[in-house]
């Protein structure tokens, strides 16, 4: 089944994107209330952070060939470049592969350690889950790869909505089932929600491999690809630390103290607009690299703009809502966390900047402006991580949530300004 990217860009697909980012948000929200309804305070921190940690590994145990995948397979198909195709199809399942096992035994074992030199409470649930690494980092790819191909609704359709729906049920399951709900019955069903979305993206990808790759040997550029994506990964790991390394530093300076809840819950309220930038981004980006590709710069100016008047439209309805209702929202959660409302502000503040400029590191770095677009983003963690100890120490949740919100603008306007010089000298 052949597709070839549509390079005309609608504001109602990217709009379709964004719904399934809501109903996304929406099924994953009703879980994280179940789960601070029915775990206990230990039980439902142990979750947070279990589930943060495998985030930031994840990010990791791609090796940014996800990423890649969205310049790779769409100017591969676009060339027909068959040979080349196969090559980083392969090249990719066994990288990620082989990675996401080699990170799993390097946590269990540091973790371990970790707590038997601290004699702490051994935190199971992070290290079952982390088991389930592979399986994660494979349908992260997957969702890419099919994004690539052309079919992004298709692909988020699985990712935001029939993933989260799966996990839902299975807590719902679960939970009627006689005996403890427990921080290792959560992840337990989080990882078969992604084993059973991994099986749908495998069949997927494989139906929409072009009919040119049967037959043809794989040329193999691991090292040129490695290249190319590591940057991607690493930007994309600075990202995550700035986003989720908030519960983890909370548990450093209240270890299983209610900060750590209060804080994970306002930010997934608060941090959701940055979505709205990381779902469009699989319908723009692909369009993005062949328009590079073919210096049009009339088109990418056209395509900015298009997708700056969507996403502004809507961070501009969430903060409203999140402004007015974001009491009553957090108290959904249990009376306690209606305290997280001024983290949660903060934090969509910062949200708001990274969801109208989410394209703009990727821009800058399929223009090969690596260095900068790292350098900025370092500069941003180093921020976030300082003034998130040093506030968090004092204010709580509010202290860490100031640190993400002035990393992220610092971060996105600054690479905004790079992008706007670099574009004005742009050739064709």
């Amino acid at each position: 089944m052949d597709h070839h990217p549509d390079l005309h860009s609608s504001g109602f697909r990217s709009l379709g994107l964004f719904a399934l980012a809501l109903a996304n948000y929406g099924l994953m929200y009703a879980a994280n209330m179940l789960l601070a309804n029915w775990l206990s305070v230990g039980d439902f921190d142990d979750y947070s952070v279990a589930v943060s940690i495998v985030t930031l590994l994840s990010t990791l145990a791609t090796l940014g060939l996800e990423k890649y995948a969205l310049r790779a397979v769409t100017l591969l198909r676009d060339r027909e470049d068959w040979q080349r195709f196969r090559g980083y199809w392969l090249f990719a399942l066994r990288s990620i592969g082989v990675f996401s096992l080699l990170l799993v035994a390097i946590l269990s074992v540091s973790l371990e350690t970790f707590l038997a030199l601290h004699q702490a409470d051994t935190h199971i649930a992070i290290v079952v889950f982390a088991g389930f690494l592979p399986v994660i980092a494979m349908t992260l790819f997957l969702v890419e790869v099919v994004a690539a191909h052309g079919a992004h609704l298709l692909s988020v359709t699985v990712y935001r909505l029939f993933l989260p729906a799966v996990y839902l049920a299975l807590l719902l399951g679960w939970s009627s089932l006689p005996g403890e709900f427990s921080a290792l019955s959560a992840v337990l069903c989080f990882g078969g929600a992604w084993m059973m979305a991994l099986a749908i993206m495998w069949r997927i990808a494989k139906r929409l491999m072009p009919a040119g790759i049967k037959g043809t040997v794989p040329v193999m550029q691991g090292g040129k690809w490695l290249r190319r994506s590591l940057p991607l990964v690493l930007n994309s790991l600075m990202l995550t630390v700035m986003t989720s390394g908030g519960v983890i530093i909370l548990e450093i300076l209240f270890p299983s103290g209610p900060e750590v809840g209060i804080y994970a819950v306002a930010a997934q309220t608060g941090g959701f607009i940055s979505l709205i930038g990381t779902s469009t981004n699989r319908y723009y980006l692909p369009m993005m690299v062949v328009m590079i590709d073919r210096r049009d710069k009339q088109a990418i100016r056209q395509m900015m703009a298009q997708r700056a008047l969507a996403v502004g439209g809507l961070v501009l309805a969430l903060l409203v809502i999140l402004i007015f209702a974001g009491r009553s929202i957090l108290g959904l959660f249990g009376p306690h966390f209606q305290d997280g409302y001024h983290a949660m502000l903060v934090i969509a503040s910062g949200a708001c900047f990274s969801a109208l400029f989410a394209d703009v590191p990727y821009y800058l770095q399929f223009m090969g402006l690596h260095r900068i677009v790292l350098s900025l983003t370092l500069a941003a963690m180093i921020t976030m991580l300082t003034v998130s100890f040093l506030l968090g120490a004092e204010l709580g949740p509010v202290g860490v949530a100031i640190g993400y919100m002035m990393a992220v603008m610092l971060l996105f306007v600054g690479l905004r300004l790079v992008a706007r010089f670099h574009f004005r000298r742009l050739g064709g």
